[in-house]
């Protein structure tokens, strides 16, 4: 059951949603490495991502 949710916006309106296109994308984080992980991707992506983490478990 995942524990967070993790969403990237595109604070420069890049594609970050790679079905829509869209310059957001949610997913469904389950474990803490896991969202480490992804928010050091993160801050390392060239595309200028505002990442907001929640709870949900």
């Amino acid at each position: 059951m995942p524990k967070w949710t993790l969403t990237a916006t595109s604070r420069t309106g890049k594609k970050v949603n790679q079905i829509t296109g869209g310059p957001s994308d949610s997913v469904a984080v389950h474990d803490e490495a896991d969202l480490k992980r992804r928010l050091k991707a993160a801050e390392d992506d060239p595309r200028d991502l505002d990442v907001k983490v929640r709870r949900i478990s």
